[in-house]
């Protein structure tokens, strides 16, 4: 079994029973408590935390395979509630070509797999891609045949056929044919129902977003499906109007949510959906600037990321659900290194570090339904925690 150690970047092999000495660990209720502190595990879950007098008093008295984390402070693993393991960040374009190479997409998603491990992420929920290629790394893990964090998949999205989307999902023309095939839709798997509410924003025009796909008693007819099955629904939505019908349809979760207002937020609130707004989609075209982009569509973006940072903090101390998603994969979103990324700018916003930490582990848990991360208490398997500097 291993840790992630994102501290030095790396995963670290460890037995089924160990202990270690750590410098300290921080939890969504204690927030930081400094070392040194005597860590045990057995059967690969925690089973004591105790502090110590001294670094070299505690291991004395055990037996079992002895570590030296005095330098790190262990924590709940961070989870990226937003992914698309099929896209490279790089180049949209040569992804969807390479996905007619299956064996080359398969080395390049378990390098990112391990990636995201060393990064610190245990968990990721991915927004689908038309020919599979996460939910079969999520078997693959499952199965043990690859090293890499949960993965969370909605398997395909829903889109309208011939809108935006098409990679993400077969594309359905109608409600009446979504109907049809939801059956053989939902037997094929899904952790999550992802819809595409909405197109993508533009970069030429602000408050410009591509069509709404679907009406809110459409939109209430596909969550239902899914909540029938006990199934929980993420919307890609942006735009005063997308928003808007998702919140109608009863969603568990919007997706970006650019152009979000503060109506939009007293609803959410009230229903308790959450939060992923994605900042860094936007936000790194702008702190790694290229010539990509014209000087007046960077503008477009400026303008964009100000509104945008300044309803996430509304959101923030309004009390709606906030959840921490890159949309890694999408350009200039590395998978990994982009949550780093995604956790300066909900500082950016104004949220402080510590409740920051809290999103990126206990809140984004509970919107991937995983009742067993984003905590660090007695009973939690140690793959689920990270060793992070001090």
């Amino acid at each position: 079994m291993f840790i992630s150690c994102s501290g030095e970047k790396t995963i670290v092999e460890v037995p089924e029973q160990g202990s270690a000495v750590i410098g300290g660990y921080w939890t969504p209720e204690s927030g930081k408590v400094k070392g040194p502190i005597h860590l045990k595990w057995e059967k690969g879950r925690v089973s004591s935390l105790c502090p110590c007098s001294s670094d070299t008093e505690c291991p004395k008295a055990y037996s079992e395979e002895y570590f030296a984390w005095q330098p790190y402070l262990l924590m709940p693993g961070f989870i990226d509630s937003h992914v698309h393991l099929a896209l490279d960040s790089i180049d949209f374009y040569q992804c969807l070509e390479n996905w007619h190479n299956p064996s080359l997409m398969e080395k390049g998603i378990q390098d990112t797999l391990l990636h995201y491990l060393g990064s610190g992420v245990v968990a990721i929920r991915d927004g689908g891609d038309l020919p599979g290629f996460a939910w079969c790394a999520k078997k693959r893990i499952e199965n043990g045949e690859w090293q890499g964090p949960r993965v969370v998949s909605v398997r395909e999205a829903v889109a309208r056929l011939g809108m935006y989307g098409r990679f993400l999902g077969r594309g359905f023309q109608s409600i009446q044919d979504w109907h049809r095939a939801k059956e053989e839709f939902f037997q094929q798997g899904a952790d999550q129902l992802k819809v595409i509410g909405t197109g993508i924003i533009s970069f030429n025009q602000y408050e410009q977003v591509g069509p709404v796909q679907w009406s809110v008693e459409e939109l209430r007819e596909l969550t239902t499906s899914a909540h029938a099955r006990g199934i929980l629904v993420m919307v890609h939505a942006s735009g005063e109007e997308g928003i808007f019908r998702a919140i109608e349809a009863g969603v568990d979760s919007i997706e970006h949510g650019y152009y979000m207002t503060s109506e939009h937020l007293m609803q959410m609130k009230a229903r308790g959906i959450a939060w992923i707004p994605t900042v860094a989609p936007i936000g790194n075209l702008l702190k790694y600037p290229s010539d990509r982009y014209s000087a007046h569509e960077m503008d477009t973006l400026s303008k964009i990321l100000k509104g945008h940072l300044a309803r996430i903090k509304e959101a923030y101390n309004s009390g709606v659900r906030l959840g921490i998603g890159t949309d890694a994969g999408a350009y200039t979103v590395p998978h990994g290194d982009s949550f780093l990324d995604e956790i300066i700018w909900m500082g950016e916003a104004g949220i402080p570090e510590e409740e920051v930490y809290r999103l990126a582990t206990q809140e984004n848990a509970r919107i991937c339904g995983l009742p067993e991360y984003g905590k660090l208490e007695v009973g939690i398997p140690l793959n689920h925690l990270q060793l992070r500097d001090l």
